[in-house]
């Protein structure tokens, strides 16, 4: 083999264009690259539909992971995710799917949605875009899913308050943004074909919770506060009641939730 030795007056080009190259990087990149652990090989994450029926189990691997879609517990299919894991939500009726489409997956920013039919095969993706109609990133804590699947709900955090914002799933339309409630998103869920938007939102530190009621305008119609309401161990803060007439939010005192009926139309 021929030996490749580096003369002296070779060595320094060589070294300040390192140099340069570490001086053009941002001082945070290193410290960003860091901060994103390895995703834990073998553990499960479960996401359910908001009436239990379905499950979306996503398994961590190594290179990739693999998700499945359970009824009633029962296994309906299993394949490997070839894209990376993240929150999913799923329709009542089992035929809807959802993942966050990832922008900057190392700081938990999506650039949008990607959308999957009840057998795990794509069907299309919605784009996040600013008012300007240029694609954006943004930081999705929870998302919902109507009933039927035709409306897609996501919430997130703010600084004075939660940002929830609903997407028509066949046409990808956003139909509104509204803020709503305290800073911290923890609970959302639509009704059917989008009528109403339930949150349960929360300021850090706190405990106090603020519920929120938004209509298919995206117009808050109804909110209640509750103080010392916020506990990890509730899954479920709010629901739709199955006869139309109202809905339920949680009551973390009295460990049951309290029903209430939609307002009536102002005239």
């Amino acid at each position: 083999m021929r030996n490749f030795i580096l003369r002296p007056n070779a060595i320094w080009p060589l070294f300040a264009a390192v140099l340069c190259l570490l001086l053009l990087l941002p001082a945070e990149v290193p410290a960003r690259m860091a901060e994103r652990m390895a995703d834990p090989v073998g553990k499960t994450d479960s996401f359910f539909s908001d009436n239990g029926v379905w499950e979306v189990a996503i398994t961590y691997g190594n290179p990739f992971a693999s998700w499945s879609l359970k009824k009633h517990g029962k296994e309906i299919w299993s394949d490997p995710l070839m894209t990376g894991p993240g929150g999913a939500a799923v329709s009542d009726n089992g035929e809807l799917i959802t993942l966050p489409l990832w922008g900057w997956r190392d700081e938990g920013g999506s650039s949008g949605i990607a959308l999957y039919n009840g057998q795990g095969k794509a069907l299309r993706q919605i784009v996040f875009r600013n008012d300007g109609g240029s694609e954006s990133l943004r930081w999705v804590c929870r998302t919902a899913i109507s009933p039927e699947g035709a409306r897609i709900a996501i919430g997130e955090n703010g600084r004075d308050g939660s940002w929830i914002t609903l997407f028509d799933a066949a046409e990808g339309r956003r139909l509104w943004s509204a803020k709503a409630g305290l800073p911290e998103i923890d609970y959302l869920c639509v009704s059917v074909n989008g009528d109403y938007t339930l949150a349960a939102t929360s300021k850090y530190g706190t405990g106090n919770m603020a519920f929120v009621l938004i209509d298919k305008q995206g117009k808050t119609i109804w909110s209640e506060k509750r103080s010392g309401n916020l506990s990890w161990e509730v899954k479920a803060y709010g629901r739709f009641l199955f006869d139309g007439s109202g809905f339920e939010i949680y009551d973390l005192k009295s460990k049951s939730f309290m029903k209430r009926r939609f307002p009536a139309p102002k005239r």
